[in-house]
């Protein structure tokens, strides 16, 4: 194993301890002052990157593959479906978010379902541009880069492949740890649905477009009923 194989991995167990120790200040401080989530927001982004950036090191140097991370694609069946099944569950989102600009009524239960992170959602129009356009798919494209193309192909040496998805998944809930102990086990489902569709195209794309997909639809809903409404801004004025 190339010494920068070690760097990443040691990156990819340390990077959830780092937010362990750390989640909770950085919450505070958001809370107490809200200008801080962008902030927060730029290194969640540089964080994800940086292991990416080792991991292009590696594919450059020829330690690894662009097919051996998934970077390819393929013109079959599974990966035609898995277009198919984009376009509708994108069409469902928009849909979705046309309907809650168009009407408050859910937008206090919706507001209830996401009080556990409702500090690192977007509230603003530039917060909202931050987390759809930068936040979404930085995390779309650096997580599955790394934890179902660069994770599950080293695993793929030392164990079977549903233990591969296995660890693998575990490895993606961790580092939400931040959101609380039953959302990283929520995490690591989504992250073992994200497998099975990884190895069914043995493509990463898929997979990489859905998390985008799915993260750039719950920065738009948090925006939506997180904002504050013209008459919330006149009574804050008028106090």
């Amino acid at each position: 194993m190339q010494y920068l194989e070690y760097l990443l991995l040691g990156y990819l167990v340390i990077w959830p301890i780092y937010i362990y120790l750390t989640h909770e200040k950085e919450k505070q401080s958001v809370i107490a002052n809200p200008e801080q989530r962008i902030a927060v927001y730029r290194i969640t982004m540089l964080q994800l990157w940086l292991p990416v950036m080792i991991l292009m090191i590696l594919v450059s140097q020829s330690h690894i593959s662009m097919s051996d991370i998934g970077l390819q694609w393929q013109f079959g069946l599974a990966n035609q479906i898995g277009v198919a099944a984009l376009v509708l569950i994108g069409g469902y989102f928009l849909m979705s978010l046309k309907r809650l600009s168009e009407s408050t009524e859910n937008h206090q239960a919706i507001r209830k379902q996401l009080a556990y992170i409702q500090w690192l959602m977007p509230t603003s129009v530039k917060e909202s541009r931050y987390f759809i356009l930068g936040v979404s798919i930085t995390a779309a494209v650096c997580e599955e880069l790394l934890f179902r193309g660069y994770l599950m192909h080293m695993l793929a040496d030392y164990m079977p492949t549903y233990g591969v998805v296995i660890i693998s998944s575990l490895a993606f809930g961790l580092p939400h740890l931040y959101q609380g102990p039953i959302h990283i086990l929520r995490t690591a489902l989504i992250g073992g649905v994200m497998a099975l569709i990884y190895l069914a195209t043995d493509s990463i794309i898929v997979p990489i477009v859905l998390h985008a997909v799915i993260d750039m639809y719950s920065g738009a809903l948090a925006y939506l009923v997180l904002r504050k409404q013209p008459s919330e801004i006149i009574a804050e004025k008028s106090r």
